[in-house]
């Protein structure tokens, strides 16, 4: 028992270390660099863990090869083996650790009390927990009582987003569909960021770019709303989905749009503009995590623009000008984890399907799973 709990202890904390590591971990083809460093990290922070428990009267240690990092695609497969290939190009999100009592420990076998009397002094004592946290595909949710989507009224070009992800570095960057962007490293973020506190100007490794300006159709800016049919959407509106996000009970559509994935694209309608009157709302959720809508392809004008959905990302605004000569909303991609703070009240939520090549910017829920 006593052994079960250290080795509960030292994987929880080991997960705990590796998910913060990726959190703040900067970007490399799109997915946070996970390096040798964030695992020895992970394995000192389970040892640290390990040896405030004892068992059979002397605290814990635990030797490299007692703990295992690894992969697992669906944490609640009890029976899948540990995944150590493909790393880092998909960063590990499970720690084994093995607790021992045995002649390869300093703290030896486990001495006996009664079974000497039948010539049994010692006998060897293991146990072993995994923690992990998931990872997958993503849905993301809209509001209810007691949960936030974190969804912005904007969509961004799909191939735009991902030459922003697979960028080197600060310069243009030709996207796929032969549009160039330009990408900075102007802002830090911080990793648990709730607000404009959290966001500092400096580079941090992760690029930025302006979704505005740049018309996307004539007389629309990738201002959207979360309907399939044309609602004509006032300000106020807009400015309460910056703020908020859409809440289930309000947008019939909803549902069906946050299901849009390459495979499964949905049309939604676009909202001419953007307004001046908008930028206080987005100035207020500055440094906060956020999830952007992704377009492949846009069409009609105006009040008739659809934008075609294919998928979402995980951003943080950090900066917005909406009446100044310099017009500009600027994002950086961030890892996000679910549950966490989006505002300092509000929790952030959305679904993960377990999957072997996951969205690497989404972490799911984490916790012992063996």
């Amino acid at each position: 028992s006593e052994a079960q709990s250290a080795a509960d202890s030292a994987a929880l904390a080991g997960m705990d270390k590796l998910a913060e590591r990726l959190n703040s971990a900067p970007l490399v083809a799109g997915v946070p660099l996970q390096t040798a460093d964030d695992l020895r990290l992970a394995r000192e922070e389970a040892k640290a863990f390990a040896r405030r428990n004892q068992v059979g009267g002397r605290a814990v240690e635990l030797l490299d090869a007692d703990i295992e990092i690894g992969y697992l695609a669906n944490p609640a497969n009890r029976t899948a083996p540990l995944d150590q290939t493909g790393w880092p190009a998909r960063p590990y999100n499970a720690v084994r650790v093995t607790v021992r009592r045995d002649a390869s420990h300093a703290d030896g076998p486990l001495e006996l009390f009664f079974a000497p009397a039948l010539g049994i002094r010692t006998a060897d004592v293991q146990a072993s927990a995994i923690a992990a946290f998931m990872m997958g595909t993503i849905t993301p949710r809209g509001n209810t009582d007691t949960q936030r989507g974190g969804l912005l009224p904007f969509a961004y070009q799909v191939d735009e987003w991902n030459a922003l992800l697979t960028a080197t570095g600060p310069g243009s960057v030709r996207a796929a569909n032969g549009r160039t962007i330009t990408v900075t490293d102007s802002y830090a973020v911080a990793p648990q960021s709730t607000g404009p506190a959290g966001v500092t100007h400096g580079p941090d490794q992760r690029l930025e770019t302006r979704i505005f300006p740049g018309s996307t159709a004539s007389g629309n800016y990738g201002t959207i709303t979360f309907s399939k049919t044309q609602l004509g959407t006032g300000t106020n509106v807009l400015r309460d989905l910056i703020r908020n996000g859409p809440a289930e009970s309000d947008w019939p559509d909803l549902a069906d749009i946050l299901k849009a994935s390459p495979s499964n694209p949905v049309e939604v309608t676009g909202e001419p503009g953007l307004r001046a009157a908008m930028e206080d709302a987005l100035l207020a959720i500055v440094g906060q995590p956020r999830i952007l809508a992704l377009y492949s392809t846009v069409g009609g004008r105006g009040n008739n623009t659809f934008y075609r959905i294919v998928g979402f990302a995980p951003i943080t605004v950090v900066a917005a000008d909406l009446n100044g000569g310099n017009k500009h909303i600027t994002i950086q991609p961030r890892s996000i984890s679910n549950n966490t703070l989006i505002d300092g009240t509000h929790s952030l939520s959305f679904d993960l399907t377990p999957a072997a090549n996951p969205h690497p910017l989404f972490l799911g829920p984490r916790g012992l799973v063996r």
